[in-house]
């Protein structure tokens, strides 16, 4: 006996026929995506491409293995061994050379608006004859693509440098650069935190050891632009004064062993291009930070015996109760440090290059 074939019901084909459908549309939303990522990362080749011949052609000089692309299906990422960059500009100081295992460049959620440049591998800083190896756990650059006042965003975490005087660690180091200002003036505004600092064993860190809790730096730089036709620091240094530079300390605040204090300073180039300016200094238990700079050398004797008298007439407990503090003024003049209109300590001057800088 033969059974005629039950026909398949209506719901099941309809099913089967919507299974069918959404294949279709995730092979083709693959196939879409990642035509998308292999042009992305093309336009990215061409781009850093571009760049390099552009820094080429202003003098600098920059070398990198082949690129490799990366990052499917999340993001698009080039990755570029062996980069080596040198040059000068009048940010960067002479003789500079910055190197890298690899540097990898990537766009993709969550912040698509952001070229995100990071970089791993054995590392290393040159300036003139000064060399220094490091290495970090995770260091990446924020660089917004659609320009304007957008900050740029740098994320620094686990370090280890090798300078000449010893090692330095840091646990955790973020720091934002905003741009803004016109073509006649150009302001740089520079949030910078560091946690977990250590740093190397010198004589002159003696009075507060080697480890740093936390430090952090709000600033802003105002000033002209810097001049293209000028080549040596010392040339860019006068004609930021001259055009009315100075960097705004709005605050800068440590916890380092025994010290605790906050300052804010207005600072502009003298005449002779070196630091002056004026401000407040905000320091908790003023006495044994006096005591500790003296035991370490760092203020001479008879201005200990100056500073620590004043501190004592002027340091004041909050109206909450902890440890005493002192506010007074401090200021750079001629090269020395005063706090309470007391000179305390000379600072080493500034040595400004003439010249130009040879890449090696």
């Amino acid at each position: 006996m033969i059974r005629a074939k039950t026909p398949a019901r209506p719901g099941r084909r309809a099913l089967r026929g919507v299974g069918t459908t959404v294949l279709g549309l995730l092979v083709l939303g693959g196939i879409a995506h990642g035509a998308a990522w292999f042009w992305l990362t093309g336009a990215m080749t061409d781009a850093l491409s571009d760049w390099v011949t552009q820094q080429r052609a202003r003098g600098w000089v920059i070398d990198h293995g082949p690129p490799g692309r990366a990052g499917w299906p999340f993001a698009a990422r080039l990755t570029v061994p062996g980069v080596r960059i040198a040059g000068w500009s009048p940010v960067l100081p002479q003789g500079f050379i910055w190197e890298a295992g690899r540097v990898h460049l990537s766009l993709g959620p969550p912040q698509i608006d952001r070229l995100i440049i990071a970089a791993d591998g054995p590392q290393r800083i040159t300036s003139a004859s000064l060399s220094i190896p490091y290495t970090a756990t995770r260091l990446q650059t924020a660089l917004p693509l659609d320009g304007g006042a957008r900050p740029v965003e740098v994320l620094l975490e686990g370090l280890h440098a090798e300078t000449p005087d010893g090692p330095v660690t840091a646990g955790r180091v973020d720091a934002r650069v905003t741009p803004a200002g016109g073509a006649d003036d150009v302001q740089l505004g520079l949030l910078a935190e560091a946690w977990q600092v250590t740093l190397p064993s010198l004589p002159g860190l003696a009075a507060f050891g080697r480890d740093v809790d936390s430090m952090r730096l709000d600033a802003v730089l105002t000033g002209p632009p810097p001049a293209p036709y000028l080549t040596s620091p010392r040339g860019q240094a006068e004609a930021w004064r001259a055009g009315g530079g100075r960097l705004d300390l709005r605050s800068v605040s440590l916890h380092w062993g025994s010290l605790a204090g906050e300052a804010r300073m207005d600072l502009r180039l003298d005449a002779a291009l070196q630091p002056t300016g004026d401000g407040r200094l905000i320091l908790e238990r003023p006495a044994q930070v006096i005591a500790s700079l003296a035991a370490a050398g760092v203020i001479a004797p008879r201005a200990a015996i100056g500073a620590q008298a004043v501190a004592g007439m002027m340091a004041r407990v909050p109206e909450g109760g902890g440890a005493p503090r002192l506010d007074v003024p401090v200021g750079i003049a001629d090269g020395t440090v005063s706090v309470a209109r007391i000179p305390l300590f000379r600072l080493r001057p500034i040595t400004w290059p003439v010249g130009t800088a040879t890449l090696d």
